[in-house]
C-alpha cells in the first residue's frame, strides 16, 4: 500500500517537473505573446511561486512595455511576499529594455514598490541614484532626491545611501553637498558598526 502510494506521489512530482520545464522553455524562447500570456496564466493556476521561472518570464524580450506591466502588477497580486524582488526585477528590465525617458519613470515606479514592500533596504535607493542623469535636468532627477528624503530614514544601511549621494553631488561638482553627505555616511557607518 505504502509502495504504490509512493509511486503515485513520485510519478505525479515527474509529471510536475515535466510541465514546469515546459513552461521554463516557453518562457525562455517563444516570441509569441499569445503563448506567453497562456502559459502564464498557466504557471499562476498551477500555483507555480518560483520567482526564478517569473524573472526568466518577464525577462522575454517578446513581451511589450504594457504586457510588461500587466504580467508584473499580476506577480504582485499573486505572489505578495516577493514583491520586493518583483519590483526590483521590475525596474532592472525597465532600466534595460526602453531607450525613451520613459523607462526612468517606470523603473523609479517599481524601485518605490520596492521599497514599500520592504523599507529598510537600501538597495532601491542605490538604484534611484543610479538612474540620476547628472548631464540632463530632467524632472526624474528632481523626483529621485525627493524619494530618496522620503526613505532614508526607514533604512538600516544610511552609510551606504549617504555614500552614493556624497558620489553623485561630487560629479555635479557641488562639494559642499558632497562634504554634507560624506560627514553624514561616516556618521551612519560609526553607528552601523555598534
Amino acid at each position: 500500500m505504502l509502495f504504490a502510494l509512493y509511486s503515485k506521489r513520485n510519478k505525479f512530482n515527474m509529471i510536475q517537473n515535466d510541465y514546469y520545464h515546459r513552461i521554463e522553455l516557453i518562457f525562455r524562447n517563444s516570441n509569441s505573446p499569445d503563448e506567453l500570456f497562456d502559459t502564464f496564466n498557466d504557471a499562476i493556476k498551477l500555483k507555480i511561486t518560483d520567482l526564478s521561472l517569473y524573472k526568466i518570464f518577464l525577462g522575454n524580450p517578446a513581451l511589450s512595455v504594457d504586457e510588461l506591466k500587466m504580467f508584473t502588477g499580476k506577480l504582485l497580486k499573486e505572489i505578495p511576499e516577493n514583491r520586493f524582488p518583483i519590483g526590483m526585477w521590475a525596474a532592472k528590465i525597465f532600466e534595460n529594455r526602453q531607450s525613451s525617458y520613459e523607462f526612468m519613470e517606470n523603473a523609479i515606479h517599481y524601485y518605490i514598490l520596492a521599497m514599500e514592500s520592504k523599507p529598510d533596504a537600501h538597495e532601491p535607493l542605490l538604484e534611484m541614484i543610479r538612474l540620476y542623469n547628472i548631464e540632463l535636468d530632467l524632472p526624474c532627477n528632481r523626483k529621485i532626491l525627493e524619494l530618496l528624503d522620503t526613505f532614508i530614514p526607514a533604512v538600516n544601511s544610511k552609510s551606504k545611501v549617504y555614500f552614493a549621494l556624497a558620489d553623485l553631488y561630487k560629479k555635479k561638482n557641488d562639494l559642499n553637498t558632497a562634504t554634507k553627505y560624506l560627514a553624514l555616511a561616516n556618521k551612519a557607518a560609526e553607528r552601523e558598526r555598534d
